[in-house]
């Protein structure tokens, strides 16, 4: 969203919505290393100044950006966890539709999210944001293996083998070939064989 700079100027709350949206889209596109703060700020239509005064350097805006696009992240998909008296199979289901969900609704925020996951640029904050998001999913993995329902192996593979298969769909529909409700729906059958014992 461009904001003219006499109206964003007025309001700090206004530009620096305008500058983590502007932030968010040529991350998600650029990477870290291919976006400057010049860059951002043509795309804000802001001056480079505005950056500085809600944003030590660009390091602090990327942490800044993944910080609240990994909680949004969490509450969408774990806030509230699926009804315990749901098979672990419609539980899962149910996570999976939660994850094209927010990718639906947030594209650009789920391929940010993927890109920047392991960047040395990530502070110690962000970092364990994404670890509680993780033990979160292993204690659901842990409970579903004690039941028998799931397969026996260390929860972080099992994480990494279905989100993975989430993020390649992802990358097929980015590449132009989008799937339909029913693939959706298709996709979580098959990524649900992956857990199954």
């Amino acid at each position: 969203m461009n904001i003219p700079s006499e109206v964003s100027l007025r309001d700090p709350d206004i530009t620096r919505k305008c500058i983590l949206d502007a932030a968010l889209k040529l991350f998600s596109q650029k990477g870290y290393h291919g976006t400057n703060v010049p860059d951002v700020a043509q795309e804000a239509a802001v001056g480079a100044g505005s950056i500085y005064r809600h944003f030590e350097d660009k390091q602090g805006l990327v942490n800044a950006l993944y910080r609240e696009w990994k909680e949004k992240f969490r509450k969408e998909i774990m806030i509230p966890m699926p009804d315990m008296n749901l098979s672990f199979r419609d539980q899962f289901l149910e996570l999976w539709g939660r994850l094209w969900r927010f990718y639906r609704t947030n594209p650009n925020a789920t391929v940010f999210l993927d890109v920047h996951a392991h960047g040395d640029y990530l502070r110690a904050e962000c970092r364990e944001l994404a670890l509680r998001f993780e033990e979160d999913l292993q204690q659901w993995i842990k409970a579903g293996q004690q039941e028998k329902v799931l397969t026996n192996a260390p929860p972080f593979q099992l994480i990494a083998m279905v989100y993975g298969s989430f993020l390649g769909l992802v990358k097929q529909e980015q590449a132009g070939r989008p799937l339909k409700a029913g693939e959706i729906e298709r996709s979580g059958d098959l990524a649900w064989r992956i857990l199954e014992p």
